[in-house]
């Protein structure tokens, strides 16, 4: 804003000369008495009150005490605490740059000299100064007498008051203190792991940390460092190498680590080594991208490049003759794992992709180069009758083996592909595709009519136990403890499989999305993977290419033989669901390939492994009461279905339970049967 020049300015009314009578001063209405002028005796009593006030001032003489230990604490740091910090940020910011790292290294040794020095000299000059004012006071106390004592006293306290006064700290004594409070270590205290620039000073730094956690080692050896830490071997003088991965959240803290970012994989060779990998950095910065490939350019059995692993080795993968899963909570990445598979699967010419999906949108963007597509809720009818006649051709196929020359696994090709079949949100999938996907789990490897599932979660349903026997490739990204148990095995978790360890994403923070675990495939060790992204738009360009270049088809053979063809499924019509319990009963039948009778015993295992929350033994409940309880339940349901059907167990020699005819008049299902 522009300075008004004189003649704009307004024009002011000075006061001047306010005129005096006597001693008086008349302002405002108010009778003022100039403080000149004031009695003794007021003086007197504005003391008092002052002093009454303040109790006497005992307030500002601690308080002055304080500030003068805090200024003597000052002097003392005299900002190395400041310095030294910041050159440990200098540090990390090096960033792997060794030249770098040295110098910045050596200035935190130099500044912690320097600082160690300065507080020597300080409590030296303390000393000095300290013991001269102690000598004076004593000579004083002892040779004055009473009124010397009396006036020393009334000197501290004044001296005291002085400096507690209201102001008598200054702003900038306040502003100056750096709010670091640097706590000094004895010689064998952990330090971070950020201060280690040598693999002598990396060993230390470990050794440290698991004395700190009552961890008893007989040796350290810092091996590789890579761009995002170190790798550290251990070897235990005694315990177990569980007892250190449980120790790994608590590690963490000496060795100044991300939360999670402490690794442990004990090596299967020798029990007493444990390999530690701490994280200070993301391994997957600088990611690669998909390679772009010519349409229908590679085969099954070959390894392609799906992500990266944390040392920096590429992972590839070929998925023939390998069912496989891929378990990842909510935001933790599923979608972009299985979309990179799926990627791969459809620009292999000897491979057809089923994309099957209760729950969402599949594969969308590589819907056009899929084989047969369906998704959503309301098509749950379609997905039972593709699996069914997948399941035909896995069991087709089988007797085609010896006829086509293929010998004992079928051989993929353009004429004769494998059948990949896709399926995402694997839990909402009703039981009898349920049924249908472990019988294709159990006949369908051979055939190469192979299954993928993914999920949230590892629910303990039927699939639980064909995970353990039929499916070799298992891939668990961010999820829950339960889940390592349920997919990797027991005993996963103390070997270093913890992909509980890793985090979903969280709004726009990525966290760990798309990073797994992989077990099978040729991955045997505990080490992270991420998952190479590829865009939607980048998806349907690459599958309309392959559309365009011609994807391969079910070979004739096998829909002959299987008695199916994929033409009619717009036929397919919707069938009223039949209560639980006897679907339950009739899904058994068909993951068991439909045998003619069934057990008891057989069945139940079956439904509450499949339906836990309803029909498992409830605490303190025996297996026999929660057997006989779903039992009744099935026989009350079908009399309210259908009264003619008679669905009491029948007995047989050494045995007790169902015939597979009563199950199909019941639910009026046809049999499974193959060629």
């Amino acid at each position: 804003m522009a300075t008004p020049i004189t003649d704009q300015r307004p024009t002011l009314s000075l006061v001047k000369d306010t005129p005096i009578k006597g001693a008086i001063v008349e302002h405002q209405g108010e009778t003022l008495r100039p403080k000149w002028i004031e009695s003794g005796k007021e003086l007197a009593t504005r003391a008092q009150e002052h002093a009454a006030e303040h109790r006497l001032y005992v307030g500002w003489s601690v308080r002055g005490y304080r500030n003068l230990g805090r200024r003597w604490l000052e002097a003392r740091r005299d900002d190395y605490p400041q310095m030294i910090q910041s050159a440990k940020t200098e540090l990390k910011e090096a960033d792997g740059d060794t030249s770098s790292e040295a110098a910045a290294k050596d200035l935190v040794r130099q500044r912690r000299a320097e600082y160690r020095l300065h507080k020597r000299w300080h409590w030296i000059k303390t000393g000095g100064w300290s013991a001269a004012g102690t000598t004076g006071v004593t000579t004083a106390v002892v040779v004055g007498g009473g009124w010397v004592d009396l006036l020393l006293a009334l000197g501290a306290y004044a001296v005291g008051t002085w400096h507690g006064r209201p102001g008598a700290e200054p702003a900038a004594f306040v502003d100056s203190t750096s709010g670091l409070i640097a706590i000094e270590s004895s010689e064998d205290d952990p330090f971070p792991i950020a201060d280690a620039s040598t693999r002598d000073e990396a060993a230390e730094c470990v050794r440290r940390a698991l004395a700190s956690e009552g961890i008893n080692v007989a040796a350290v050896e810092a091996g590789r460092r890579y761009p995002w830490g170190w790798e550290v071997t251990v070897r235990l003088r005694k315990g177990t190498p569980a007892d250190l991965i449980a120790k790994a959240p608590e590690l963490e803290t000496p060795l100044d680590l991300p939360t999670d970012g402490l690794l442990c994989q004990p090596m299967r060779q020798r029990r007493a080594q444990v390999v530690l990998r701490l994280v200070e950095g993301d391994p997957f910065e600088d990611m690669p991208t998909l390679p772009a490939r010519k349409p229908n350019s590679l085969a099954m059995r070959d390894k392609a490049l799906v992500a990266k692993r944390m040392d920096g080795q590429p992972t590839k993968l070929s998925v023939l003759g390998q069912h496989f899963i891929v378990i990842a909570s909510s935001g933790g990445g599923k979608s972009v794992t299985f979309r990179t598979i799926g990627d791969t699967l459809t620009d292999c010419a000897d491979v057809i992709v089923v994309d099957l999906d209760p729950g969402g949108n599949g594969l969308e963007p590589l819907a056009a180069a899929v084989g047969v597509r369906v998704v959503g809720a309301d098509q749950m009818h379609i997905i039972e009758a593709v699996l069914e006649k997948l399941l035909k051709i896995a069991k087709a196929r089988a007797m085609l083996l010896g006829k086509l020359g293929m010998g004992d696994n079928w051989i993929p090709s353009p004429r004769y592909p494998a059948i990949v079949t896709l399926i995402d949100e694997y839990p909402q999938l009703s039981q009898r595709a349920k049924a249908l996907v472990v019988a294709i789990l159990r006949v369908g490897r051979k055939s190469r009519v192979q299954i993928g599932l993914a999920a949230q979660e590892a629910t303990k349903d039927a699939i639980g136990a064909a995970i353990a026997d039929s499916i070799a490739l298992k891939i668990v990204g961010p999820s829950r403890h339960q889940d390592i148990v349920q997919v990797f095995g027991a005993g996963a978790g103390a070997n270093g499989w913890r992909p509980d360890r890793l985090h979903p994403a969280q709004g726009e923070d990525p966290a760990d999305a798309g990073k797994v675990y992989i077990m099978g495939g040729g991955s045997t060790d505990p080490l992270i993977h991420k998952f190479i992204a590829m865009s939607p738009e980048e998806g349907k360009r690459r599958a309309a290419e392959r559309a365009t270049a011609g994807r391969p088809w079910f070979d004739p053979e096998s829909l002959d033989l299987a008695g199916v063809t994929f033409d009619d499924l717009d036929t397919v019509r919707p069938h009223d669901r039949l209560p639980e319990v006897i679907e339950l009963a009739r899904a058994a039948f068909t993951a068991a390939d439909d045998p003619a009778r069934m057990s008891v015993n057989d069945l139940y295992e079956y439904v509450a492994a499949a339906a836990p929350e309803s029909w498992a033994p409830e605490e303190g409940e025996e297996i026999e009461s929660a057997r006989n309880r779903y039992l009744k339940a099935l026989r009350d349901a079908a009399a309210a279905v259908a009264p003619a059907v008679d669905m009491k167990a029948k007995q047989w020699r050494g045995g007790r339970g169902y015939y597979l005819d009563t199950l199909i008049e019941l639910t009026g299902d046809e049999a499974l049967e193959g060629p």
